[in-house]
């Protein structure tokens, strides 16, 4: 356990250790040849984040280089993490692995790949091995209700900015090519505790900013007081604090950094951060510095084993919502694999893999895998999921040339940087039910029946409305929203209603049907030949209220009704209208996110979603299967499609209408394999089908179409 110190003797000691350590032997200066970064064409494309017991004993040390000379190429860079439990080390412990790290790090420059470290515990993770950990009496951070977590610092504290300054000086003398800040840097999620930090000198800077002095009671009863927009803007104010606490500790870690080092790039890395405030493109600008030097991103998320495959779509739709917040010059974008706890009969390499290739799709331009053994286990074992890994190489570098940065087209599941503050409208926050936040993730289904997704309003060409997470945007961005072609449920339809704008639906929710509904396609084009199949989601198994539709507007139209087990007609359930802006609308109001997965109404839902962009959706599956779709415009006359069949069947022949004709089409498999497409007109409009060759069970290929 560490003697506690006062502010002041802490201040004079981390003086004295920075002298110290710029006098140390084995610390490489700015200038030295082993500082500059490996410049790579495929820089950054596959890393491997390197666990403290693989690196610092030597034996272990050797061993790693032998292991990856065995598929050379395989790897572009590795990068080092600075400890193997997740609350912050002390300051001489940094020193002395810092000391190890410059020592090492030309010896795998050597090898060919460039090397940089990975701080695991700046502001602390969560409360593990504390006896091991730093401990000093500084603020923790704090949650409503006044409990701490001991394995993390508050990032606003002023001793703990010290150590800070301290702890990024040792790294950067450690002439690293890049420095990665983890994902510790947040405020939610320090086990044991949620929503942080409520500590007495957050409230003070927050009270500061707000103008009135608030206490961690009268704060929170203040959340969920007054009119609705008064309790929206003091959320929203909190997620701005929330923003620059996170932005200021950015500031100091940037100025520290280069300080020593100005062309040190530094690297963050993310998960969903609603309730930070999402500011990835101010944070990225503060890492950036004053001369806008490079910055590194990692998006991440939870998916660690094959237990539910799913998971791997989920995250890669996590990391394309952080990837549609980077400013484009952020070229080095790497996912994270992490493969926690590391146990090979946990998640297979092909899992592994085609969650890479997933998180490409996605958006990313590389990956970062963390997914070697961590302690004693021997890295021989690893070495089948190695060569899965240098296999997949090819096709990586294929994604990346084809895809780059350019944005994901199709059906937009809509939030924004202050969707966080909508959540629990009416009650407790920030810690009651996520019911904005959520809401808007359950149109990610749409990708499961065919339909592309898009992460921002700049690749909409539709955009999906769920849960009540509208009451954050403005008046300006819902008019523009419902200009275009919207698919919206009944809680999104309450939540326009009391921003006053319900009558660009074209209907209002008339009575809810508990029990026994059953949905019925009518007779209308956009259902074609299924009019008259039926939808029975099974209330009494699956408790979702069925809510009618009553038309009130000119020309709205029933897509769909409700009958019970007798037949007796229980009302419209689906309505499609054009408001007064020019906009097309489709309400749904019986099991709108779920169980969509029958021919029939995957056939419909890709019919309305067809109507609803006026023919600008640029991809659409033709065929009934469970495969996923990223599109995207890469540049003038290209059109790039990245397909995953995300099922155990093969998926034996798979058609994909183009909303134009393409005269060159050209498909590329995992494999790195080539081959020219077959382009069929589409009869009676100018768009075309392609007819694409098998894919097996959970495997991916590349389309290409070009003018």
């Amino acid at each position: 356990m560490n003697t506690p110190l006062n502010r002041r003797a802490f201040l004079h000691r981390s003086s004295l250790a920075a002298g110290a350590l710029a006098l140390a032997p084995g610390l490489a200066a700015e200038n030295s040849p082993a500082a500059k970064p490996l410049a790579k064409p495929d820089e950054g494309l596959v890393a491997f984040r390197i666990s403290l017991e693989q690196w610092f004993p030597e034996d272990r040390f050797q061993g790693l280089l032998a292991f990856f000379r065995k598929y050379p190429g395989t790897a572009d860079e590795l990068s080092f993490f600075t400890s193997s439990t997740h609350p912050p080390l002390t300051l001489p412990e940094i020193q002395r692995r810092a000391e190890r790290l410059a020592a090492i790090l030309p010896r795998v420059r050597q090898e060919g790949m460039a090397a940089g470290i990975n701080h695991l515990a700046t502001m602390g993770h969560h409360e593990e091995n504390l006896p091991g950990s730093l401990d000093e009496p500084w603020p923790r951070v704090m949650d409503p209700h006044g409990q701490v977590s001991r394995g993390s610092y508050c990032p606003a504290g002023e001793e703990f900015r010290a150590y800070t300054v301290q702890v990024y000086t040792a790294l950067a003398q450690a002439a690293p090519d890049f420095l990665w800040i983890d994902d510790d840097v947040r405020l939610a999620g320090h086990m044991p505790i949620g929503l942080t930090c409520f500590c007495p000198g957050c409230l003070a800077r927050f009270s500061a900013t707000a103008g009135r002095t608030f206490t961690r009671e009268s704060l929170l009863a203040a959340f969920g007081a007054g009119p609705l927009e008064e309790r929206l803007a003091l959320r929203r104010r909190w997620l701005e604090h929330n923003r620059t606490t996170l932005d200021q500790l950015f500031q100091l870690i940037e100025r520290t950094v280069h300080q020593l080092r100005p062309a040190l790039p530094l690297g963050f890395m993310t998960g969903d951060r609603f309730y930070e405030g999402y500011a990835f493109g101010r944070w990225a600008k503060t890492l950036a510095g004053p001369e806008g030097r490079e910055v590194r991103w990692r998006p991440g998320g939870g998916f660690y084993s094959d237990e539910s495959l799913v998971g791997l779509v989920g995250k890669a739709h996590d990391i394309g919502r952080q990837v549609a917040q980077l400013p484009a010059e952020i070229r080095v974008i790497q996912s994270e694999i992490e493969n926690f706890p590391y146990q090979l009969l946990r998640k297979s390499a092909e899992t592994t893999v085609v969650e890479a290739l997933a998180h490409m799709a996605a958006g990313t331009t590389g990956t970062a895998f963390n997914v070697l053994a961590q302690r004693s286990e021997p890295l021989g074992e690893y070495e089948p999921l190695l060569r899965r890994i240098h296999q997949a190489r090819p096709f990586c570098r294929v994604l990346r040339r084809e895809l780059g940065r350019a944005p994901l087209l199709g059906v937009w599941p809509a939030w924004n940087r202050d969707s966080f503050a909508s959540n629990s409208a009416d009650g407790s926050w920030p810690e009651g039910p996520g019911d904005a936040v959520g809401g808007a993730m359950q149109a990610y289904v749409l990708g499961e029946i065919g339909l592309p997704l898009c992460h921002g309003p700049a690749g909409a060409r539709v955009t999906a409305l769920s849960g009540p997470g509208l009451t954050t945007f403005s008046q300006a961005e819902l008019r523009q929203i419902f200009t275009g072609g919207v698919l919206m449920d009944v809680p999104a339809w309450q939540a326009l209603q009391r921003l006053g704008r319900a009558e660009w639906t074209g209907v209002q929710p008339g009575p809810v049907r508990p029990i026994d509904a059953i949905e019925v396609l009518g007779d209308h084009p956009l259902n074609g030949r299924f009019a008259g199949w039926s939808r029975d989601c099974r209330q009494s198994f699956w408790h979702e209220p069925a809510t009618s539709l009553e038309l009130t507007g000119a020309g709205a139209a029933p897509l769909a009704r409700m009958i019970d087990y007798s037949g007796r007609d229980l009302g419209v359930s689906m309505s499609a209208f054009t408001n007064a802006l020019g906009g097309r609308v489709v309400v749904m109001g019986y099991f709108p996110w779920s169980q969509i997965h029958n021919l029939a109404k995957s056939s419909q839902l890709k019919a309305v979603c067809g109507w609803l962009g006026g023919g600008r959706l640029p991809v659409r599956l033709e065929s009934f299967a469970r495969i996923h779709l990223w599109v995207r415009e890469p540049g003038p006359g290209r059109l790039a499609c990245v397909l995953l069949n995300a099922t155990l069947d093969p998926a034996a022949e798979i058609t994909l209408g183009l909303n134009r004709p393409w005269p060159t089409c050209t498909w590329t498999a995992m494999n790195g394999e080539s081959r020219p497409l077959k382009v069929s007109a589409a009869a009676g409009s100018g768009a075309c089908q392609v007819q694409l060759p098998g894919l097996g069970p959970w495997a991916m290929g590349l389309l290409r179409a070009e003018d």
